[in-house]
């Protein structure tokens, strides 16, 4: 029945860590109610939604939960699904292991599949294999990956993954699912791919609660939107009613609005700094920075880079296109390193093949990287200023003591970043945007040869986004840094970019720039 209670959430506070959170915060979920939550970056928004499924400690107030399973409210865990980037760090960090399993056992021919992620974890609560097998074919068929549930998760694109996550949420059969930010990352194509499968969730019974930044993400079929602001209840109600009231307030006209770059908006700390670039670099002078020739990647049947061939000149700046799945992220690893295959084809990075005995450190001493694989990898247990200064080590996590001049330059650039006051929080702790922040920061301290930026303002709300893509603009036009800049959003192209590539099924379908380099 509709309007009837789903969750109340009644005058709560939470604790994370030593700290206390909300203040009297009530909401309460009907059924037949589809919940947005908005708000800018560090308002509480995926701590809010912890709080309805037991993620993080209520300390104050109370969480009740009517749901129609029967259950009671100390053993309803199971009627809540949540989907969020840390998921991704989870199954990252469960492949790395298995991978170091494999290598010692010598079963390094053995592979994790979508299914083996999707019932991770079912074998634990009384299912046989039977209902097993018939609960992945029902909900990845809600999901539309059918055709993919046996393939090797390293060759899934970033919206089969995403997929993947949600159908391991639906197998517990939740009555109420929380997606935190689950476009993050996907293509126009993938985003209503995702859209068009959420609304068949909907239809078919289950309440959803979105998380996201962007107010053009939230679904047709959400009813409700709450907006937090500063960790309070700013808003809540209607979608239309909402939205209209921050639409009154500036926030909703700023979201729609694309980003221009000009001088006067550069930061003055940017500006003062002038970003100093790496110890041996020069200015830059057109030499062929990468080189690589008829590239091919796959994993078994699946050919993720097909004959690719591009060369890289110092002084241009790349944007990188195309569809999830295309091979633009495979690109980057193949440069790193961080894919073997980089070994059995012909790249060469800085004037030096891969396999001719060039260390992987070398190479990334002049590269800095933002990703969300690297986020959803980075270690727990370190204070942001920590995260910030291992870039000068190209760590994850700090292991290595800093001079006194690094210290003032991480700061510094904390500063440029306007997270300066972020320095002595935990990385755990931050929210997800505070912490892209902090890795874009961790970058760019070494002032690098080369900066990849694989979708950089995912996660971020627009005052962030805004802050990045100025930032950006100003190292692609006034420092020694060359660019190669991911994206799926085309108002995110930002002007200082000179060349562009466009991926498609791992060929090259498009290239902009002068004659010759490629």
């Amino acid at each position: 029945m509709k309007d009837q209670p789903l969750i109340t959430l009644d005058k709560i506070s939470v604790r994370l860590y030593d700290k206390l959170y909300f203040h009297n915060i009530s909401w309460q979920i009907n059924t037949g109610e589809q919940w947005a939550i908005v708000g800018p970056n560090g308002s509480g928004k995926t701590s809010l939604a912890k709080a309805l499924f037991g993620g993080i400690p209520v300390v104050r107030g109370s969480v009740t939960h009517h749901l129609s399973n029967g259950k009671s409210p100390s053993t309803n865990t199971q009627s809540v699904g949540y989907v969020s980037p840390e998921l991704f760090r989870e199954i990252f960090e469960q492949e790395e292991l298995q991978a170091d399993f494999r290598d010692f056992s010598g079963r390094i021919h053995e592979k994790t599949t979508a299914r083996d992620v999707i019932v991770r974890g079912m074998g634990d609560n009384g299912y046989s294999k039977n209902q097993i097998a018939d609960r992945v074919h029902r909900v990845a068929g809600k999901m539309g990956i059918k055709d993919i549930v046996d393939r090797d998760i390293l060759a899934l694109s970033t919206g089969e993954l995403c997929k993947t996550v949600i159908a391991r949420s639906l197998m517990k059969a939740p009555e109420l699912l929380i997606l935190d930010e689950p476009f993050n990352g996907l293509d126009d194509k993938s985003r209503k791919a995702l859209a068009e499968n959420l609304d068949s969730l909907i239809q078919s019974g289950v309440s959803v609660v979105l998380i996201t930044h962007r107010f053009e993400e939230i679904l047709p079929r959400i009813t409700h939107v709450l907006y937090l602001k500063n960790g309070e209840i700013s808003a809540a109600g209607t979608k239309e009613d909402v939205l209209h009231l921050v639409e009154m307030k500036d926030t909703h006209k700023d979201e729609t609005k694309s980003f221009c770059p000009s001088e006067r908006s550069i930061s003055p700390i940017v500006k003062k700094k002038h970003i100093q670039r790496t110890e041996g670099s020069s200015p830059k002078n057109g030499r062929i920075l990468i080189d690589m020739r008829n590239v091919t990647v796959r994993y078994d049947d699946t050919i993720v880079l097909d004959d690719f061939n591009w060369r890289v000149r110092d002084g241009e700046n790349w944007t990188i296109t195309g569809e999830n799945g295309a091979g633009k992220s495979t690109v980057l690893k193949l440069i790193l390193g961080e894919n073997l295959q980089s070994y059995s084809n012909e790249i060469s990075v800085f004037g030096k093949k891969k396999g001719s005995g060039v260390s992987i450190w070398e190479i990334k001493r002049q590269i800095g990287v933002v990703s969300p694989e690297l986020q959803a990898k980075y270690k727990k247990g370190f204070l942001a200023f920590d995260v910030v200064c291992s870039g000068f080590h190209d760590s994850i996590g700090l292991y290595r003591s800093c001079s006194v001049e690094q210290e003032k330059t991480a700061m510094q650039w904390m500063e440029t970043l306007g997270i300066d006051e972020l320095a002595g929080h935990s990385f755990e702790q931050l929210s997800y945007g505070q912490r892209k922040l902090t890795l874009i920061t961790r970058a760019m301290v070494k002032s690098p040869v080369f900066l990849f930026l694989d979708e950089p303002c995912d996660g971020l709300d627009m005052d962030n986004r805004n802050k990045i893509l100025e930032i950006i603009e100003y190292i692609g036009h006034h420092t020694h840094t060359n660019l190669v800049y991911v994206t799926h959003h085309q108002d995110e192209i930002l002007p200082c970019m000179t060349h562009g590539l466009t991926l498609q099924r791992g060929k090259i379908i498009g290239a902009a720039g002068p004659v010759g380099n490629l």
